[in-house]
């Protein structure tokens, strides 16, 4: 019996193990707070291609981001570092070459990946920075990526397209291209449902347009006037006081936002029933979250930036088709974070994420085993507007299971806030003047300091 040559039969094993290792398909939305899902006990928005994912994966309910602005959370998906390590602070700067060397798409090709990446970008401003940094098509083997600003009308030739929908062609097209022992990892990453709201897909109907769609409990006036003037005066209040006045302005907002949802979940579904049409399901693990969330009326304010709530919790969904479904079906209340989602990604590749990455593998928990977890994570907030835009005010703070510190470093003196989550989830209630919860006050206040100055280490 004749020998195979050394050559053939390591290359006979490498192909054998990459047949082994599963696709990834991470698909992430913009400005999406966790509660605009129906999963999550949102009972008037339609998100059911999201919801049967959640209802056959794994649901964190306590999934963050550390820094909710696009540029900086996206750069923190990437390279699974807090802003203080990664730098990227504002739109202007990309992550350098040697940065992006280290974030979970590089790693994932220089192991023999397929990667691709359709969707918003936003770390580095093309106009301001290197274009290619800035929009790094050569970094991956499919590429349809745009920086911050675009609308959802499209020129395709001479067809004027929705944006959601030729990303999504693209998506399949890259599944359709995908070869036998060669695995992928698609990242999606959909403008929905961030702005601009002038053109909506003419050919998805509005289901909203006739709703009556609750306010948040927090959005009055009362709420609104209780929060210190400079958020008052921020970019966070552009609009407040009309919204507030005259809540059909708030309402007809709220329904644009909740159709851009669905209509992301809508392409969320034709990406799934492409997998399972091509016979790739089995072998793919998919993965949905936001890169931050937004405030619908919350406190009377809109925007994000602030670490309020629904500024800074998405949902986040993970579905491994070949875990054990009596073990990985659930919810996880465990505190995940954005930072989380590249170790996470590289250890399904079976790829050991680098010394740089602070965030932690999620899979563990998936699979339902019990470990030592995070307990609370720091939060900060540093981007600010020129005139003549309002002030963005900045913050950091930390965020444990039940309490909330927040400080903004540059007012003067420090103001700060205390919530107990427990008994005030909302928000609504102070206690940072409370003498009863002075100790507690000062033991976040120290943990902050703590993770301020560490420059970047672990928390």
């Amino acid at each position: 019996m004749l020998r195979k040559p050394l050559a053939l039969l390591l290359a006979t094993c490498a192909i054998a193990l990459a047949d082994k290792r599963p696709n990834i398909v991470f698909l992430f939305t913009d400005d999406q707070p966790q509660n605009c899902l129906g999963f999550a006990g949102n009972q008037q928005i339609q998100t059911p291609h999201l919801d049967a994912l959640a209802s056959r994966g794994t649901y964190f309910n306590n999934a963050f981001v550390t820094t909710a602005i696009c540029c900086t959370s996206r750069a923190s998906i990437l390279t699974g570092q807090h802003m203080r390590r990664h730098g990227i602070t504002d739109f202007k700067k990309p992550l350098s070459e040697k940065a992006f060397d280290q974030t979970y798409p590089a790693l994932l090709k220089k192991a023999g990946y397929r990667t691709g990446y359709l969707g918003k970008y936003a770390i580095g401003n093309p106009a301001a920075a290197s274009k290619e940094l800035s929009l790094p098509a050569h970094r991956f083997d499919d590429w349809y990526g745009f920086p911050q600003s675009i609308n959802f009308r499209q020129k395709v030739g001479k067809d004027t397209r929705f944006l959601t929908s030729v990303m999504t062609e693209r998506a399949v097209k890259f599944f359709e291209e995908s070869k036998p022992g060669e695995p992928f990892c698609l990242t999606v990453a959909f403008k929905e449902p961030h702005g601009p709201f002038n053109y909506f897909d003419p050919e998805i109907p509005d289901p909203y347009q006739d709703i009556q769609l609750p306010a948040p409990p927090s959005f009055n006036t009362g709420n609104w006037m209780e929060q210190p003037q400079f958020i008052r005066k921020s970019l966070n209040s552009d609009g407040s006081e009309l919204k507030l006045k005259h809540s059909e302005r708030f309402l007809k907002e709220q329904r644009i936002f909740y159709r851009t949802v669905s209509r992301a979940d809508t392409a969320v579904g034709e990406i799934l029933a492409a997998l399972k049409r091509l016979k790739l399901d089995e072998n793919t693990i998919v993965i949905f979250s936001s890169d931050h969330g937004s405030l619908l009326g919350d406190h009377g304010l809109s925007g994000k930036w602030l670490m309020y709530e629904n500024s800074i919790r998405v949902p986040l969904i993970i579905y491994d088709p070949r875990a054990d479904q009596g073990k990985s079906q659930g919810r996880r209340d465990q505190i995940a974070l954005n930072i989380d989602l590249a170790p996470t990604i590289l250890s399904l590749a079976g790829i050991t994420p680098p010394e740089a990455m602070q965030g932690q593998n999620l899979m563990p928990l998936v699979h339902g085993e019990k470990l030592p977890w995070r307990t609370s994570f720091f939060y900060e907030h540093t981007y600010d507007t020129n005139p003549p835009r309002s002030a963005i005010a900045q913050s950091e703070g930390i965020r444990t299971g039940r309490w909330k510190y927040i400080r903004y470093p540059k007012t003067t003196p420090i103001f700060e806030q205390l919530f107990d989550l427990e008994n005030d989830p909302v928000e609504k209630v102070n206690l940072a003047s409370d003498p009863r919860h002075a100790d507690q006050l000062a033991k976040l206040r120290k943990q902050c300091e703590t993770a301020r100055n560490a420059e970047g280490s672990i928390f």
